[in-house]
């Protein structure tokens, strides 16, 4: 068994269900293409398909607060760095024409009204993410309260645009929504 097996099965499930929706990836699947042997997804993951998916869940979650906050370091300008980061997500689309993020929209959106555990879990990864953004602004002098909805405004506009650019298979709709937020950025109510 290798050493990072556990790991693989997440990875490869978050994969899979981006690419084939929850209820389309099977443990079969899984364990093929994850390289994994048949027992360890049984003793790594004594629940079944439920915790495999609610370990990629996590995994994603950090994976994509991870990217962010590494993204959003890189300017000090709230603006500017937002920008870059949605931005750079869009040259990464379409480079490779997949997003960390994204198992996450498709998990919720077949899931949401049967599985009440994995759309928690969902809700939580959406509002880390939007709590990465609003710690950037708070840093830039936005009042808690305030950055609060710009954080839940910019995350909402990205994984609408994830979607849109998965739909049209280019990234337009990322690049169309950083080109947008110095106008929401503008708004005298949304002001520090």
């Amino acid at each position: 068994m290798r050493k990072n097996t556990k790991d693989e099965i997440i990875r490869t499930t978050a994969k899979l269900i981006q690419e084939k929706g929850y209820v389309g990836t099977g443990l079969k699947e899984i364990i093929e293409q994850s390289g994994a042997p048949r027992g360890s997804i049984y003793y790594h993951f004594p629940d079944g398909k439920e915790q495999i998916a609610l370990e990629a869940v996590k995994w994603t979650r950090e994976a994509v607060r991870s990217f962010i906050q590494e993204e959003l370091s890189k300017h000090e300008d709230a603006l500017i760095a937002i920008q870059s980061f949605i931005l750079d997500s869009a040259d990464r689309f379409e480079k490779n024409r997949y997003f960390v993020g994204v198992p996450i929209a498709a998990l919720i959106l077949e899931t949401s009204s049967t599985n009440d555990n994995l759309r928690k879990s969902c809700e939580g990864a959406f509002e880390t993410w939007s709590l990465e953004f609003m710690k950037k602004l708070q840093e830039n002098g936005y009042k808690e309260s305030i950055a609060k909805k710009l954080g839940t405004i910019i995350n909402t506009m990205i994984q609408g645009a994830l979607v849109a650019a998965l739909a049209s298979k280019h990234a337009e709709s990322l690049r169309t929504t950083a080109g947008i937020l110095p106008l929401i950025f503008s708004q005298q109510s949304l002001q520090k």
